[in-house]
Parts: structure tokens; C-alpha cells; sequence
């Protein structure tokens, strides 16, 4: 892709970002010269249209504390999707077992239940 493409692809996204996300911030981004578009990220780095590299500085607000797209973890990921993507919570789950006895076993005294949950909606509500 050209840099004309990119600038033209970094517009349009910018006005659908003003449309339909959120003006102010779009407003903001591109005050703040934060035009640039991610296309890719690894361990600490994003990589905009142009193959700059910027360092993550966010980590996804923590989701990322090994970075993108650590071996390990897209290993495990994999793994983990060949066997069982989400457990469907109607039969036991060793895993999940193991895990609630770990995490008794780090909490402090009395605190012996855990509840695994998808979101933080449903960690609110359970």
C-alpha cells in the first residue's frame, strides 16, 4: 500500500471514528498526532501502516503484561482451542478444580470459594 493509500485509509477511518465512536477522542488522537493506524503488535511494540514501531506503553491496561503475542501464551491459546475452547459448565472441570484450590490456598484465610466468570458484568452481578 502507498502512503497516499494509507493517509486516504487513515482518513476514512478517522471520520468513522468521529461518526460513530467518539468525536472528542478522535478530535484528541489527531491533536495529539496519534494518526497512525496499528496494523500489527509483538511483545512491546505496535506497528502502524508505515512499519513504525511505537512501545506499547497501555499493555492492553494490563491484559498484556507479556506482551502481544507472547510464544508461550499463543502456544497455550492454541492448545487449549484444539482440546476445549469454553467449557460449557455442565459437567466437572479439572482444570477449574485445580485452579479454586490454588487460588484457597493464596487468598487470605476464609476466602475458600472462587467464581470464574466472562466479564465484568457477570462478575458484578454473581
Amino acid at each position: 500500500m502507498t502512503e497516499a493509500d494509507w493517509d486516504t485509509l487513515t482518513d476514512e477511518v478517522i471520520e468513522k471514528y468521529q461518526k460513530h465512536l467518539s468525536p472528542g477522542l478522535a478530535n484528541l488522537m489527531r491533536f495529539g498526532g496519534f494518526g497512525a493506524l496499528e496494523v500489527e503488535a509483538e511483545g512491546c511494540l505496535v506497528r502502524d501502516g508505515f512499519g513504525h514501531e511505537y512501545i506499547d506503553c497501555l499493555g492492553g491496561y494490563g491484559l498484556f503484561s507479556l506482551g502481544h503475542r507472547h510464544p508461550k501464551v499463543v502456544a497455550a491459546v492454541r492448545d487449549q482451542l484444539d482440546r476445549m475452547p469454553l467449557s460449557t459448565r455442565t459437567f466437572f472441570n479439572q482444570h477449574q478444580a485445580e485452579l479454586a484450590e490454588r487460588l484457597a490456598t493464596l487468598a487470605p484465610k476464609g476466602l475458600q470459594y472462587s467464581f470464574f466468570c466472562h466479564s465484568g458484568a457477570e462478575a458484578v452481578e454473581g
